[in-house]
C-alpha cells in the first residue's frame, strides 16, 4: 500500500482482484457480481507525455464517478463514458486515432477507450473468441505493436 501510493493513487486498483472505483477524493468502493469483459489491450511503439497532454486541457469536466454504484459496470453506462483526453491525444498522434477506428470497425467490440493520457488502447468484448480473433487480426496488421488479450476479474 505504502509503495503503491508513492507510484500513483490509482495503482492500488490493480493490486486488488475486485471491481473497484477510485473517486476524486481517493476513496475506493468495491463492487461484487459485475459484468465480466474480455479485453484486447494494444500499445504502439511510442508513448504520450502525460505532462504535455494535460498542459493542453483547457477545461476539466465534472467527475462522473464520485458516487459509485453497480450501474457503473453496466454496458449501457460504460458505452456512454468517454476519455476526454482522447481528442487532445488524437490531434497530436493521428496514428492512435487510426488504431482506435481500426479496432472499432474490424472487430466490433462493445467499445474502445484510450487509457489515461495514452498511448495504450483497450477494446472490450463479451466473447473470448471475438477478443482472440481481434488479437490475431490486429497482430497481423500492426506487427511492431504490443498487444495482449485479457479479461476482467
Amino acid at each position: 500500500m505504502k509503495i503503491s501510493k508513492q507510484i500513483g493513487s490509482d495503482v492500488i486498483l490493480g493490486l486488488n482482484c475486485k471491481n473497484s472505483i477510485l473517486n476524486s477524493k481517493n476513496q475506493i468502493t468495491y463492487l461484487d457480481n459485475t459484468k465480466k469483459f474480455y479485453t484486447l489491450i494494444v500499445k504502439p511503439s511510442f508513448g504520450c507525455s502525460t505532462k504535455e497532454i494535460f498542459s493542453k486541457v483547457r477545461k476539466f469536466g465534472k467527475p462522473k464517478l464520485n458516487y459509485p454504484s453497480k450501474k457503473m459496470f453496466e454496458i449501457s453506462f460504460l458505452k456512454k463514458m468517454n476519455n476526454s483526453l482522447e481528442p487532445i491525444v488524437f490531434a497530436k498522434y493521428n496514428k492512435l486515432k487510426k488504431i482506435k477506428l481500426f479496432l472499432e470497425n474490424f472487430s466490433k467490440p462493445i467499445f474502445v477507450r484510450m487509457t489515461g493520457s495514452g498511448s495504450a488502447l483497450v477494446a472490450y468484448f463479451l466473447s473470448k473468441q471475438r477478443c482472440n480473433n481481434a488479437k490475431k487480426i490486429f497482430s497481423k496488421k500492426y506487427k511492431n505493436y504490443w498487444c495482449i488479450a485479457s479479461k476482467t476479474i
